[in-house]
This record gives C-alpha cells, structure tokens and sequence, in this order.
C-alpha cells in the first residue's frame, strides 16, 4: 500500500486483494478468490485486452443487440437530427479528400457562399477511420459503430489509468466502468457521437502518468500525446477546448498536491506543450478555420444552455436501466431538460462512495487532489445559475466560460466526463486499499454505484427510410449536377442524407449542420421544412421570393411530406415535373 503523503502509488501484488467472499465447506476456493486468482495470473498485456473485450460484449449487449438484423438501416439512439448530420458528415470527408476538395468547407450548402464547417460536429477523423466501412456499407453502419465502440473505448481508457496507479485488474475493471457507462455516455448515445468518442482523453492521462513514472521516454511520449490530440479535435472541438481547461486544472493540483514529483511534473509539462505544439502544426488548417470563423456570440444564451439540476444528480434519467422510466415524471417536473440534464446522474451510491474515500484515505495528498476536482467540475458543470427543483438560484463562476474564447458555446452539463473520469480512479483507488474484515463495503458500494449506473438502451426510431429515388440513377435524369435544390422532408437532416446518397449530385439551399451561423439565418426557410417540424408553412410569396433570392430551380418533397406542403407549393406557382421512388419534383414557372 502507498504511503500517506508520498503523492505516490507503490504496488501490492494483485493476491493481496480482499474480496470477501468464503471459502465452501470442501475448502475449495469460493468464486470470488477464483475469480482474483485468474486476474493475478494474467500477463497485464493480457489483463488489458480482457478488459477492453468484457466492456465491448457489455456495450454490444446493450445497445447493439436490439438493432443487430438491422445495423445499417437503424440507428442505434434514438435518431436525432445531429444522427442524419453525422451520417452525412461521415461520408462527406471522403467525398472531399477523393475529390480534392477542402472538408473544412461545404459549397454544397448553402451556395453560392457555402458553409465552413471547422465549428460543426463534422467529424473529420471519425469519418476517415470508418472510411472503408462506409464504403462498403454505408455511413449509417459507421454511425453505428463508432457508438457501439464508443463506451468501451472510454471505459478501456480509463482502465489503464486506473491499472497503472493500482495494478489491480478487479478494481480498474470497475474504475474503467465508472466513465465508460455512465450516464454521460448513455444519455449522448441517443445520437452525438462526438460527444461518446472521449477515450483520447484518458488515453492522454495514461501516458502522463507513464511519463512521470518513467516507464516512457520523451519522444514516444511526445508522439503519442500529439496523436491524441490531433484525434480529439478531429472528433470534437468543443471537448478539445473543455478537456484544454480541466486538464489545466488538474496539472495544477497535481503540482500542488505532489511536490514529492513536482519536478517530474514539470517536466513532463513542457513535454506536453512540445506535443501541443506538433498536434497544432499538424492541425494548422483546421485552427486557422477555427479561429477565423469563431461566432461573435455563443450558439445559444447561456440561460438556454444544459446544466444540471441538483435534483438530476440522484434522480435516475429515463436512460438508465434501473428507474429511469418510472421516475421521468419527477425528473420532468423538477429540471428544464431532462434528458441533457440527466447527464449528471451519480445514484446516492457515489456521494457515499466519495465520502467513505475521503474517511479512510484522508491523510492522503492525493485523495484531496481528485476530490478537489472533482468539486470543481461539478461545480462548473451547475451552469452560470444554481437550478434546485427548477427554479434558478444566484450567480455561478461557470458564468465566466461564456464569455471566455472557442468555448464559449461549450454546454455546462458535458463537463461531467471529467468528473466521471476522476469518479472512476477514485473508485479504484478506493478497493485497491481494501483489506481486513471490512473489506466487502467498499466493494458493496462501488458494485452497488455500478448496477445503478448500468445503461438502458435508448427508444430507437424506427429503421431509416431514404426515397430510392437518391440511390438509382433517376436523380441524374431529372436534376442537373450541381442544380440548387429545396428539400421538404419528412423528419429534420433528412436533406443532407438525400444528398450524401445521391454522391453529393446536388446543391442544398438549406440543410441541418447544427446551429446556423448567424449570416446564414435568413428567416425560417433557412431552418427547413419538414414533415415532423411543427412550424407555420409560409406563404406563397414569401416562400417564393426566398427560393428565388437562393437560386433554387427546384424543389424535391417526400411523399409523406407531400399532404401538408402540396398545396403550397402549388399556390406558389410550382410545377410537378417529376413523381416517383418516393419523392415529388417541382420547378417554377419558366421566366
């Protein structure tokens, strides 16, 4: 066991855990020492890839199994928007890098002017390891993948940052699970992928740790580190710009709490900036893009941003396998976003948790430095106003992010991977140090942490429907290439799915990429007409000057949107020039 005040771990061989568990009356060994012994006798090569394979099988039977005969056609969440953006932004990049075209900007949206995409989710290095896949099988089986990986990847990472400070299978097994399938990750898995693919952040940790520790030298550390980088922005700005200030924080409180290291520390600190400097001449391009299009303003006010509630932290939200449906009416009426809100949800059994840890391990600098921050990002993640049951209360530091740089549009309630992250290695720890009669408590409580934290699988929408009309070869009969296009869908982002499958034949004058920079908000056609969109259609002039100020030449609807926006489109003046494979076309009178 490490030495109180030493900042430092030593190891313990993986026997000397505890977990209680009798012997039978034969004497034979009961389950759990079975179970203890064979984690002792793997190679931890071999510990890491059982670890990686158990919480994959997890993920797998979650959230894979009820679409598995329909992986390509049905999305594993729940079918948002952001999923049909996701879906396009998975097979753009490879359309742009075999074409020759620059991903960063979209001249297939939005034209003349199109769109730069460096502050979208669009997902540049994602769509570049699935390429092949979405070649093969199409960008929603990618989509698919990349989520069903996503919670095994984080929970895998975090194991090896938990194996490499306690060098016990068992309890860096639950550490890992503790990040990797919490409800963070499951309350993104209804559809934002970019926000599940947060396993280069602990993969980052893990290598600081080797760095410090000495079992890895500068330039295999400094490549690493800059390869995790670049990766992390290629997935998501937002947790770049988040993981930049929380990391921060930790390296300071681990400055603070460890001088026993700090020199190593501070080493190993300016080897980080050495990769931050190789990741930013890597990603030059794409920061230039960043920085020269950053919004003037954040996406939404800050009143509007998802925070937690104090009440969402002990309520279970609706994905959550245990309460989580039967105690949504009581999440619904205390928070203004219970789904986002949900994100915060820890069960009574981790505040036990931290408080057992910080009893039995209060003489220790290290346990000050996670709980600290593990305060601090909860803190943070409240939002810029303490909500109770709903109703706002006060002032928040957290006000100060959204005024600050590149973050500024940052949501509060995402914040909570990193206090996941420290949940996880505190959680380790925790068990790492059990022994003696009363052992089997802090296994009680970490076990018990897990099993309400276990997820449910979202409400899946029913399986994806693209008119085929986009994948034979009717569209290049009856659109000319690069013709601009109005789409009127059924569901929201359905447009931009239209176009991907069509191999980009067409422009959109209008398409779902996320919040629309403020130039490109020309009035409500900007935000597209859908069948599900419970907007007031437009008039017919209205909804004819705008077409014509875009150069739109025709007009294609889905079937099923075709009862409620027919007649609009007559009473503007436009013709069916076109009916089948589940679409209409329409042009204007000719001029």
């Amino acid at each position: 066991m490490d030495r109180p005040h030493d900042g430092t771990t030593v190891s313990e061989p993986e026997s000397a855990i505890v977990v209680p568990d009798a012997e039978s009356h034969e004497g034979r060994p009961s389950t759990g020492e079975r179970l203890v012994a064979w984690g002792s006798r793997l190679r931890p090569s071999w510990k890491g890839l059982s670890a990686y394979l158990l919480f994959q099988v997890l993920a797998f039977a979650i959230w894979v199994v009820p679409i598995l005969h329909r992986f390509n056609r049905q999305h594993l969440g729940a079918g948002l928007q952001d999923s049909r953006y996701n879906q396009w932004a998975l097979s753009w990049t490879p359309f742009a890098i075999s074409h020759g075209l620059n991903p960063l900007h979209m001249s297939y949206l939005f034209p003349p002017t199109g769109v730069d995409l460096a502050w979208s989710t669009f997902l540049p290095g994602p769509a570049l390891a699935t390429w092949p896949v979405t070649s093969l099988f199409g960008p929603m089986a990618s989509l698919n993948l990349l989520m069903a990986a996503a919670p095994a990847l984080a929970a895998w990472g975090a194991y090896l940052v938990c194996y490499r400070l306690t060098h016990r299978f068992w309890a860096s097994l639950l550490g890992g699970y503790l990040f990797g399938f919490t409800a963070y990750m499951a309350g993104n898995a209804i559809g934002f992928v970019n926000l599940m693919l947060v396993f280069p952040i602990p993969l980052l940790v893990y290598l600081v740790i080797r760095r410090v520790e000495g079992s890895l030298g500068p330039v295999a550390f400094v490549a690493g580190s800059a390869a995790l980088l670049v990766g992390l922005f290629s997935i998501s700005t937002e947790m770049f710009g988040t993981a930049t200030i929380f990391g921060a924080f930790a390296f300071a409180g681990s400055l603070a709490f460890g001088k026993e290291i700090r020199g190593r520390l501070l080493h190993t600190g300016g080897l980080i900036l050495v990769a931050g400097g190789v990741a930013a001449v890597v990603l030059s391009p794409y920061l230039y893009d960043v920085v020269a299009n950053r919004p003037a303003t954040p996406f939404y006010p800050p009143d509007l941003m998802a925070a937690p509630d104090l009440w969402s932290f002990i309520v279970p939200p609706p994905y959550i396998r245990l309460g989580g449906d039967a105690l949504l009416p009581l999440l619904s009426r205390h928070t203004v976003h219970p789904v986002t809100n949900g994100l915060g949800y820890v069960s009574v059994a981790i505040p036990v948790m931290l408080i057992g840890f910080a009893i039995t391990e209060r003489r220790r600098r290290t346990t000050w430095a996670l709980l600290s921050f593990v305060a601090f990002v909860a803190l943070l993640a409240l939002g810029p106003v303490l909500h109770v049951g709903g109703s706002p209360h006060g002032w928040l530091p957290e006000s100060l992010l959204a005024n600050a740089p590149i973050i500024q549009s940052a949501t509060p309630a995402r914040f909570l991977a990193y206090s996941s992250l420290a949940i996880g290695v505190i959680a380790a720890l925790w068990l790492s140090r059990a022994a003696g009669p009363n052992a089997w408590i802090r296994w009680a409580v970490v076990i018990t942490a897990a099993v309400l934290l276990l997820p449910a699988a979202p409400n899946h929408a029913p399986p994806q429907v693209i008119p085929q009309f986009f994948s034979s070869g009717e569209v290049r009969q009856v659109l000319r290439q690069r013709e601009i296009v109005y789409a009127i869908t059924d569901a929201k982002g359905d447009e931009v799915l239209w176009q991907a499958t069509a191999n980009y034949w067409f422009d959109l004058a209008q398409g779902y990429i996320g919040p629309l920079p403020l130039d490109l908000r020309t009035g409500p056609l900007s935000g597209g007409l859908s069948m599900r969109r419970d907007v007031f259609p437009p008039y017919p002039k209205q909804f004819r000057t705008w077409l014509q100020g875009h150069g739109v030449s025709s007009v294609i609807v889905d079937d099923r949107a075709r009862e409620k926006y027919g007649s609009l489109l007559v009473r503007a003046g436009f013709g069916q020039v076109y009916a089948g494979q589940g679409v209409s076309v329409w042009r204007p009178p000719a001029t």
